[in-house]
């Protein structure tokens, strides 16, 4: 049974999404979400505030709070009015829906966001654990930090929704993108601990640098381990995108890999999407 999170829901609300979701699925009802592991929960439900600044805000929190997992974040408003719903997605919403809407379509809605993530096959693990093995030795040497690995899982999912990512691009033999992303806080950490200055000293330049040099370092270091295998890739100039909710372009009909690491209770993902040569 699934577990979904009501966040700061009016009785109607709650109302509401039990009666779209039936007795399958195991709903609770909660306050400050942002605040509270999600870990355990398939889904967060929140109801629009009044006014939309604080309803923004609180998306980003929860989507914060979940930790690079692709848990969604679905927000319900009482009626269609003329306030633009784009800031909600920008934050890192997945889904709005209205009270008006019929249950059945509703229920069909969220079971589709409730289909559980792909895991890699036995053959994804090979490549992918050297990505794992060269992050972690990678965060240890520069910056004398233990990145715990803790999921891989696959989505369809471009954008991301954090505030720096450095990105690599893969071509000859294999061709694809590696892209470490970060935020604030957790970038602050790391890079303060390469450049061993206090992490009030880090600005965003600083951060925009050691992002990049971290993803190619990581990058180099696994290129070597696919040396004569199909995987084998040469590597792009690094590249940094910053701001939140940016999106990331990746290959045609490749497979994206999201790696979960957390430093210092804190989390970062590795996205890898990588298409091996075909003889």
């Amino acid at each position: 049974m699934n577990k979904i999170l009501l966040t700061d829901c009016s009785p109607e609300v709650t109302q509401f999404i039990t009666n779209a979701m039936g007795k399958k699925e195991s709903i609770i009802t909660d306050t400050a979400a942002q605040k509270r592991s999600l870990n355990e929960f398939k889904m967060v439900v929140l109801e629009e505030n009044a006014l939309q600044e604080p309803t923004v805000q609180t998306i980003k929190k929860i989507r914060y709070a979940c930790n690079f997992r692709n848990i969604p974040i679905v927000l319900v408003k009482r009626k269609q009015d003329h306030l633009p719903v784009h800031p909600y997605i920008m934050a890192g919403c997945t889904e709005i829906l209205y009270l008006q809407d019929p249950p059945a379509a509703i229920r069909q809605i969220l079971q589709g966001y409730l289909t559980p993530n792909r895991r890699p096959l036995a053959e994804e693990m090979e490549y992918l654990q050297h990505f794992i093995q060269n992050t972690q030795m990678v965060l240890e040497t520069m910056a004398a930090l233990k990145a715990e690995f803790k999921e891989v899982y696959f989505s369809g999912v471009f954008r991301i929704f954090a505030d720096v990512s450095g990105i690599i691009g893969l071509s000859g033999k294999a061709e694809g993108t590696v892209i470490m992303t970060c935020y604030w806080d957790i970038a602050k950490k790391i890079i303060s601990q390469m450049m061993k200055v206090k992490e009030d000293e880090i600005n965003a330049e600083l951060i925009h640098d050691g992002i990049g040099e971290l993803i190619n370092m990581i990058s180099g270091a696994t290129k070597k381990n696919f040396v004569g295998t199909p995987y084998h890739f040469d590597l792009s100039l690094p590249t940094v995108v910053m701001g939140p909710g940016h999106q990331i372009g990746h290959p045609e009909d490749s497979n994206i890999a999201v790696l979960i690491f957390d430093v210092d209770q804190m989390s970062f993902a590795l996205q890898v999407a990588i298409k091996p040569y075909k003889a």
